[in-house]
């Protein structure tokens, strides 16, 4: 390649003229946010749309990793990114929504629209008259030329589907690897590019979503083949990252609620929703807590659902052990927790049984810890006395595999300090009033998450170890759907709260916020979350 021979700012003055000229063709549109309760999706554009790989294969772009964040939050309803050529140019965009009847249909019918576009256009000229990337007047009609389609695109766009939300990307440096004096024209052509389409953004009512410092952030790993533009898995996905972080604040909020009629139905019905069947159902006392405490884990590791149980096995959740075909139980809790009565009932279903208990509920939470064998990075310590902190990080320590063990607020029972020798770091969750200084200073590694009561622990616990597009809310005044969800939150990928019966803590509203959660999933009936807490949920940004 030819050294570059003018600066960016003659580009930029160039482009300033294009935008002036063509600018008033596409800024009449406007962008509306589509509140349909499921989505459809539609890729438009080049390579990058389509996913071609560095080793030039066709596989997962950055917009099937957004349909699957669209899917996460239960937001998808269709996806195509049939419609993405890899090569295709402003020229080639612009025929295909012009002529093309099927491309026109998606297009008017999507709820989403992603469009990557316009570097073709430099690349062609690259590839076969680089001399001509010299030249400015044939730089500024080359400018002119895409910003004339692109207008034209967006205007077609927007007039097959003016509430469409739309997002057009700007393009990265492929050409890292190059010596500087060699990649400089290009990278220069490109964030001018970028600016081009930034502006067709603004003035179409899209949004634009930068790529250029992301993928600069490591060029090895997201452009593996110095040799090839395209990224790989790890450079699309970063890509989509970046969309996401724009399409989602577009998505509305959704609520739902998985309930029954009392604790015992609700806990069944959560299996319902999150297990068509399992070979093991984890077994827990429903009107008291501290044995099933530290059960999420093992339940998250056996692929099992928590189901409840009272002095005598309720009819419900044996006709739930028959629905998942089970064909064993653990029973958490020694005889004085769930008694023999019911080790018998479930025997009588047909169901290997085992009982997993201890002299107290430390030591059950350590016999727990023991099971689940592994070699966990961490141990989450909570307090034993109290059911709250260790329901709000019981969905995190279920899917990272850690073991959940129990202490007392001033004082570490010697069976959880015997299972925390094995572990160099551990987590404290809870403030200085359910774990004090000295307690923590027992724990090896230990680390605090802990706000000033447990609403708030449970909004750091989401906020800086649990972050996700997506929540489970359980009220915070009793342990038992907190306890059955816990288990279906981490099976689904899904952050957890706690809330007042019949409020949101402005903790709770923060995180949601800072977080940017789209859809909740509110356990148990109205008289454990009520339909205001329904009603604030859905009003949070």
């Amino acid at each position: 390649m030819k050294q570059n021979t003018f600066r960016k700012t003659r580009l930029l003055f160039i482009l300033s003229l294009v935008l002036m000229l063509f600018a008033p063709s596409f800024a009449h549109a406007a962008q509306s946010n589509n509140v349909h309760d499921e989505w459809k999706y539609v890729a438009l554009g080049d390579s990058l749309a389509a996913g071609v790989q560095p080793d030039n294969t066709l596989g997962v772009s950055y917009a099937d990793y957004i349909a699957e964040d669209l899917e996460n939050i239960y937001q998808l309803e269709s996806f195509t990114k049939k419609f993405a050529v890899p090569g295709f140019t402003t020229d080639n965009l612009l025929e295909q929504l012009t002529t093309n009847v099927e491309a026109q249909q998606a297009v008017a019918s999507a709820d989403l629209i992603t469009l990557t576009i316009g570097a073709n256009d430099f690349l062609n000229v690259l590839k076969n008259s680089p001399e001509d990337l010299e030249d400015k007047k044939k730089v500024e009609e080359l400018f002119a030329k895409v910003l004339k389609n692109y207008g034209h695109i967006m205007g077609i766009i927007r007039t097959l589907n003016p509430d469409a939300n739309v997002f057009l990307q700007g393009y990265y440096n492929p050409f890292y690897a190059y010596p500087p004096e060699e990649q400089a024209v290009f990278t220069e052509l490109m964030q001018s590019l970028n600016k081009l389409i930034q502006g067709v953004a603004l003035g179409s009512g899209s949004g634009f979503v930068p790529t250029y410092d992301a993928i600069a952030m490591d060029y090895t790993k997201y452009l593996p083949n110095p040799t090839n533009v395209h990224p790989g898995p790890a450079g699309y996905k970063v890509i989509a990252n970046e969309f996401w972080k724009q399409i989602k604040v577009t998505v509305p909020v959704e609520v739902d609620r998985i309930s029954g009629k009392d604790r015992y139905e609700t806990a069944v019905a959560i299996s319902e929703m999150g297990w068509d069947s399992a070979d093991t159902v984890i077994i827990a006392r429903g009107d008291d807590f501290p044995d099933a405490l530290a059960g999420a884990p093992l339940a998250y590791k056996m692929d099992a659902p928590i189901l409840l149980t009272g002095k005598t096995l309720p009819q419900s959740v044996k006709d739930e052990i028959a629905r998942l075909h089970a064909t064993k139980a653990i029973i958490l809790g020694g005889e004085g927790a769930v008694l023999p009565y019911v080790y018998n009932e479930l025997k009588s279903l047909g169901l290997d049984v085992d009982r997993i208990g201890g002299a107290d509920r430390f030591d059950t939470a350590t016999n727990i810890a023991a099971v689940l064998d592994g070699d966990p990075a961490k141990a989450v310590v909570a307090n034993g006395m109290n059911f709250p902190d260790a329901l709000s990080i019981a969905s995190f320590a279920a899917e990272n595999g850690y073991p959940i063990l129990l202490t007392k607020k001033n004082e570490l029972p010697e069976s959880t300090k015997k299972a925390l020798g094995g572990f160099e770091s551990s987590i404290a969750v809870g403030g200085t009033g359910v774990i004090t200084d000295s307690v923590l200073g027992n724990l090896p590694g230990g680390e605090r998450y802990g706000g000033e009561n447990r609403y708030a622990t449970s909004a750091m616990v989401a906020r800086m170890l649990n972050p996700a597009d997506k929540a489970f809310i359980a009220t915070g005044a009793d342990f038992a759907d907190a306890l059955t969800g816990s288990v279906l939150a981490a099976k689904t990928d899904s952050t957890f709260l706690l809330v007042p019966p019949t409020s949101v803590n402005d903790s709770i509203s923060g995180a949601a916020t800072e977080l940017g959660i789209r859809h909740f999933t509110i356990l148990g009936g109205e008289g454990a979350v009520n339909s205001n807490v329904e009603s604030l949920l859905e009003s949070i940004k």
